[in-house]
């Protein structure tokens, strides 16, 4: 049986995770998210997720070892056995060589193992962020793509609309020079190995999807 690990990555503000919903979807394959993984083992109240809730409650990073652990076990769960879409791992070339490792201990010659890029320019992804805007009632809005009916007013309650504190402008610039420079050499490492599909993110959510599969077919 063939399997298929993919690793997705792209910028904030990319679409990125709708595109790895979708193709999970259509793939039936399970996605693996440290973020998600972090979150089922504090709510389940594991004695990983114990210590895992200090960390994050303190603002520090949660270490490799943990990470690892935790991404290594969710790969030996029966879903996995056909493949996972990897989402916001790897981050830094540790979590690379792991992964790296791990794809040799569990894949074959004869499976596929792709990277995928939803390539968008930073003034696209400025422009996406920062032009989005939310309501104490909990709507949201994009003073673009979904603006409301008066300038920066709630349709729905009437209040004063707000910028969310990492879509400012400073914050939008410090998170892609972030993004750049965690990305840059593991998208390196797969550009060489052939493995990586660069994807025109500045389309419509179903023309993006559409040319992920087109490529992966291909």
């Amino acid at each position: 049986m063939q399997k298929t690990y993919l690793i997705f990555f792209g910028p904030p503000g990319s679409g990125k995770g709708t595109q790895v919903d979708l193709l999970a979807k259509k793939l039936k394959l399970p996605v693996v998210c440290p973020g998600e993984l972090f979150r089922h083992e504090i709510e389940i109240n594991s004695d990983i997720g114990k210590k895992v809730k200090k960390v994050v409650e303190s603002g520090r990073l949660v270490s490799e070892l943990i990470t690892e652990k935790l991404v290594n076990n969710r790969l030996k769960k029966n879903d996995a056995k056909k493949g996972a879409i990897f989402d916001g791992f790897p981050r830094r070339r540790k979590q690379l060589n792991f992964l790296i490792n791990k794809l040799k201990e569990i894949a074959t010659s004869e499976d596929k193992i792709y990277a995928i890029l939803v390539d968008v320019s930073d003034k696209e992804v400025k422009l996406r962020l920062g032009g989005r805007r939310v309501c104490d009632c909990g709507a949201a809005y994009h003073l673009q793509y979904n603006p409301p009916k008066k300038d920066e007013v709630c349709d729905l309650c009437g209040k004063k609309l707000s910028t969310r504190s990492d879509d400012k402008p400073e914050v939008i610039t410090d998170r892609l020079k972030l993004y750049h420079k965690q990305t840059k050499p593991l998208l390196d490492y797969w550009q060489k190995s052939g493995k990586l599909i660069k994807i025109n993110g500045e389309q419509s959510i179903r023309d993006v999807a559409e040319e992920i599969w087109d490529q992966l077919n291909n």
